[in-house]
């Protein structure tokens, strides 16, 4: 038994470290477009970026593909690490669980983004604005609570139930960050004023992924 959760520990590790790297390169092709949906939304600049994103279409389909991968890879990643985390059940049913609504809410809302490219742009009048903006505010927000929900639940969850297991200190306390900056994240979708702050959980949360997929690769 033992033997069989130090195997899957390592498996989960790979996935999860895969993912995150998968999630990294999704995140260069969307930096390369200059175009941000969440800007837009919150600027009122809905037209200007629906004029913007012809010239960028090939990049954010590869953007969102990446993602879709990604955050696929990255919740395989955490239901395996907490299958294979023997303490603390409650902890890791709730990872798993988090991870896999995060997963379903990600996709989602990658595909419901995408429809601003391939079935609104670059049509930028009045109906069409309206429309993208509803659409986009759907897709924002299905991504937003799914980050928190896979890297900022997740992180933390596991690193209480593996502290005794798999996880040393210094990743539990960095799990344990990822977690609260999770709540600011939180906060920032309800209060415009932290909204900058909340990005905090992507470099906090992914590196996490990267160290823990990492860690759990080398467990014996």
């Amino acid at each position: 038994m033992e033997h069989l959760s130090s195997q899957l520990l390592r498996t989960s590790g790979i996935f999860t470290l895969i993912g995150a790297i998968t999630m990294l390169i999704g995140a260069a092709f969307w930096g390369s477009t200059g175009t941000d949906l969440w800007a837009a939304l919150a600027n009122g600049t809905m037209a200007e970026y629906l004029s913007a994103v012809p010239a960028v279409q090939t990049q954010l389909v590869l953007n969102t593909t990446f993602w879709s991968l990604g955050v696929i890879l990255m919740g395989l990643g955490i239901s395996g690490l907490a299958e294979g985390t023997q303490n603390l059940p409650v902890y890791t049913r709730i990872a798993s669980y988090s991870a896999r609504t995060g997963v379903t809410m990600g996709v989602i809302s990658f595909i419901t983004m995408l429809s601003l490219t391939l079935q609104i742009a670059p049509d930028s009048s009045p109906e069409a604005v309206r429309l993208a903006n509803v659409v986009g505010w759907i897709g924002t927000r299905l991504d937003d609570v799914a980050t928190i929900l896979i890297i900022g639940v997740g992180p933390v969850c596991l690193s209480i139930a593996g502290r005794d297991q798999w996880v040393p200190g210094w990743l539990r306390t960095w799990g344990l960050i990822a977690g609260l900056v999770g709540l600011l994240a939180l906060a920032g979708l309800y209060m415009a004023s932290l909204a900058d702050l909340a990005i905090l959980l992507v470099p906090f949360g992914i590196g996490w992924m990267i160290a823990a997929g990492i860690t759990a690769m080398r467990s014996n």
